[in-house]
């Protein structure tokens, strides 16, 4: 059951699927190129259905590896299935406003511990394919930084980034969120789908980038499953 299935909560001993569907549409910076699906050949002329996809690694639903903002930070992979396949907990973010939040904006931050996954429920999926979708909330460095001294596994969100939206970007160093968690060796995914339901509960986490040889990203299947108290 999707977790945005209209009939209801998901059952806890079923797999949420808060993978985007990926298409020429999926959703990415507007500095990127946008991703591409050709028709390579078909059943009724080739005898196989063959597509052609291109896309740049951030794309979608997907992780970012250290090598995404450090000169010979380490590839997508070469992370840790450690890091990928754990648990963890959904933290609501109690803001609409374009600003950085910190901890004082959050539910269910308590309940994020060493070697977990924080995924963070902006809301922002339903905006997706949208403008609105572009400039969203964003992690503040303390935010940041507290998620690295408790020494979190993964950090995801339902937005296009932790750090601020590229228009509200001034001269500094653009990406000082992406820095602190990939400089940790913490991996980010990008672009997640709805979480709302979850939000304040521990869950089970499979995130599953491309293995993609000296990759600085790579598009991911990500599954959630809830976890008893």
């Amino acid at each position: 059951m999707d977790a945005t299935d209209p009939a209801g909560p998901a059952n806890p001993d079923e797999w949420t699927d808060l993978t985007r569907p990926f298409d020429a549409d999926a959703e990415h910076s507007l500095a990127l190129s946008d991703p591409s699906v050709e028709t390579l050949g078909d059943v009724e002329s080739d005898g196989a259905n063959v597509q052609r996809v291109a896309f740049p690694t951030h794309s979608g639903t997907h992780v970012d590896a250290p090598l995404h903002v450090l000169a010979g930070g380490g590839t997508i992979d070469e992370t840790p299935l450690s890091r990928l396949v754990t648990e963890g907990a959904v933290v609501g973010v109690e803001t609409e406003e374009i600003r950085p939040v910190d901890v004082d904006d959050l539910y269910g931050f308590d309940r994020i511990g060493a070697g977990d996954a924080a995924l963070f429920s902006f809301g922002w999926a339903r905006w997706a394919g949208t403008n609105r979708y572009h400039r969203y909330p964003w992690l503040s460095t303390d935010l940041a930084d507290r998620l690295v001294e408790r020494g979190v596994a993964l950090v995801g969100m339902d937005t296009l980034s932790p750090d601020q939206p590229r228009t509200l970007r001034g001269d500094d160093d653009p990406y000082p969120i992406h820095r602190r968690l990939l400089g940790a060796g913490i991996p980010v995914a990008e672009n997640l789908g709805e979480l709302g339901e979850f939000v304040g509960d521990r869950v089970e986490v499979i995130c599953l980038p491309l293995k993609l040889r000296g990759g600085d990203g790579a598009p991911a299947r990500v599954v959630v499953r809830r976890l008893g108290d």
